[in-house]
């Protein structure tokens, strides 16, 4: 007798889709075949919805331990379930992890925390490179790294860069490298500082698309040299994409990450919300982002994330543009605006679930285990309504923020049933498990 069984649903992986049914025992995915076996405790009819892996976001910030006034693992978590992701990788910049006793300390204080599964990013800070291995074998599923200083963790400049990726690469460690040159950004806030301006276009003056395109340029460089597995984190448009195609094709292990804000947003917007567009790398212009589309429906960019990085509508407005929050909430709103790509006809649902989870399971090596829908992987399942007619909005949110930056966005499709190990965490917009029920995941 199995644990639970979906009948009747139309199954999309990453390279089929087909209609069947899935038996679930002990949290794993036991049977799946087309016709019901009608041998479960519990059964859910899943005509007329798609069913999907649970989307894995590889790039959180839930803020725990640390100033949990922007988020929190209760509500991120929850923000997740509800939106259709089972598993996150969470970076907190206000309490890095840096050393085994740090991982060690987190993990056991998320262990009632989160209501999906988590993986631990830990932070390379510059004379770290002798803790690295030891880090990876405990358990930290990437390593993070900034090339310019920001919220408050220092910059990895070249030479140290070039030995914490060489040593990265001597276990088959992974990072995820937020890719702005140090001295340009330095150089560029000097010159606007000097120049008193505290208009909104300071942020994409000051983080401007040289200093992204120079930092990256290093990386991908760097990537094939040392023969590391990096990904450059929340690409701005199509130029980066171009450095990091030219050393792919010469054999460096690269990966370009997409988020939402950079196929919705644009400078302009930026310059009209200002605070409320604080982010880093910014939305480019038009002439600079159009690309971006074609060439996410071309296969170049291989993830998609949130970069849940939220802050309060009271933390944003507090002081000028310098001083205000970085920073957009996006976990409750990537799969909804992935799904509205699909139903404008820019994406099939079967690449959505190759950027959202099958490709970060890959690379995050938690595959086949996550990722997919398969014998013997964690039911980690989404079912999905693609004709639910709804607009994202502010009140909705269920991020500790309170708002998003697609408020009044119009979305057809959307998370019904989320299942994480078998379990349903989320029903309709509904929490139906407590924090907890989201363990720390095992390479």
């Amino acid at each position: 007798m199995f644990d639970l069984e979906i009948i009747n649903a139309q199954v999309v992986t990453g390279s089929q889709t087909y209609r069947g049914c899935i038996a679930i025992q002990d949290g794993k995915i036991a049977a799946i075949t087309r016709q019901p076996l009608n041998q479960a405790k519990q059964t859910v009819d899943a005509d007329g919805l798609i069913l999907v892996p649970g989307m894995i976001d590889q790039h959180v910030h839930f803020m725990e331990p640390g100033g949990t006034e922007r988020e929190d693992f209760i509500h991120g978590s929850h923000a997740a379930a509800v939106a259709g992701v089972t598993t996150v990788v969470e970076h907190t910049h206000s309490s890095p992890v840096r050393s085994v006793q740090d991982f060690d300390n987190k993990v056991a204080y998320l262990s009632d925390r989160s209501l999906v599964d988590f993986g631990l990013a830990a932070h390379i800070f510059p004379g770290d490179s002798p803790k690295l291995k030891s880090l990876w074998d405990r358990g930290a599923v990437v390593f993070k790294i900034f090339t310019c200083t920001s919220h408050g963790v220092p910059a990895i400049l070249n030479d140290e860069l070039y030995n914490a990726l060489t040593t990265v690469a001597s276990f088959g460690g992974s990072c995820l490298i937020h890719c702005e040159d140090e001295s340009i950004t330095e150089g560029n806030e000097r010159r606007l500082r000097e120049a008193q301006r505290l208009d909104n276009s300071v942020i994409p003056e000051w983080r401007s698309e040289v200093a992204e395109e120079i930092a990256v340029s290093n990386v991908a460089l760097m990537a094939r040299l040392t023969e590391a597995r990096v990904t450059v984190a929340h690409i701005s448009h199509k130029m980066i994409l171009d450095l990091i195609l030219r050393e792919r094709a010469q054999g460096a292990n690269l990966f370009a990450e997409i988020c939402p804000q950079y196929l919705f947003l644009n400078e302009e917007i930026v310059k009209e919300r200002g605070p409320f567009a604080k982010f880093t790398p910014p939305a480019r212009p038009v002439s600079r982002s159009a690309g971006i589309l074609a060439m996410l429906q071309a296969g170049h960019y291989q993830l998609v994330s949130s970069d849940h990085a939220p802050s309060t509508a009271e933390q944003k407005r507090k002081g000028n543009i310098w001083e205000c929050h970085f920073g957009l909430p996006g976990i409750d709103t990537t799969f909804p605006m992935m799904l509205k790509l699909v139903n404008q006809g820019d994406l099939t649902l079967q690449r959505v679930v190759q950027l959202y989870a099958e490709t970060p399971a890959k690379v995050l090596g938690l595959y086949p285990r996550k990722g997919c829908i398969a014998v013997g992987a964690d039911a980690d399942l989404v079912l999905v309504d693609m004709n639910k007619r709804w607009q994202i909005a502010n009140e909705l949110t269920m991020s500790k923020a309170g708002w998003t930056p697609f408020h009044g966005t119009d979305v057809v499709g959307k998370a019904q049933m989320t299942f994480v190990r078998g379990r349903l965490v989320a029903d309709n917009g509904k929490i139906m498990a407590d924090p907890g029920v989201g363990q720390p995941v095992v390479k």
